[in-house]
């Protein structure tokens, strides 16, 4: 678990008075970007959920090679759905943060960079974005404002 306590030396401040600011908000830093990253999988990972999107991502997956594609699109599906929900609420942060890591690894460098270092925008980068984001959090956890933390136990 990472250490969240946030400590302001104000003679090192260029702008002093704000360093209450810096005390109140720094703490709310690893929460915000944990949601931020799990809302990214929400809408897309539900859609897949309730449209059968794993049917759909099984062109894509056979094209990597993966045997049972179909399998594979539901573990992606359920990663993004129920995984992003977990990871929202910063339970079994660790392991759904794992598997979001390997997915993203997967599309960086199976799906995305096939098609150009930046192309599309929004493609390439942001896999590689969102996986080292993930992967941040295998190392710390849900942090201060997980249910793992109120339940005091985590992977």
């Amino acid at each position: 678990m990472i250490d969240e306590t946030v400590k302001i030396e104000e003679d090192r401040l260029i702008v002093p008075a704000l360093s209450g600011f810096y005390r109140i908000f720094a703490p709310l830093a690893y929460v915000l970007i944990r949601l931020v990253v799990a809302v990214s999988f929400l809408p897309v990972g539900f859609d897949r959920l309730l449209h059968d999107g794993a049917l759909e991502l099984m062109k894509p997956i056979s094209g990597l090679g993966f045997p049972f594609p179909y399998a594979w699109g539901w573990a992606v599906t359920l990663t993004e759905s129920i995984g992003g929900s977990l990871l929202a609420l910063g339970l079994f942060t660790r392991p759904v943060a794992f598997a979001i890591f390997i997915e993203m690894i997967v599309v960086a460098f199976g799906i995305m960079i096939k098609r150009g270092m930046f192309w599309p925008t929004h493609g390439l980068e942001v896999a590689l974005l969102l996986g080292l984001v993930a992967f941040g959090f295998v190392l710390g956890g849900g942090g201060r404002y997980s249910l793992d933390r109120l339940i005091g136990r985590e992977f």
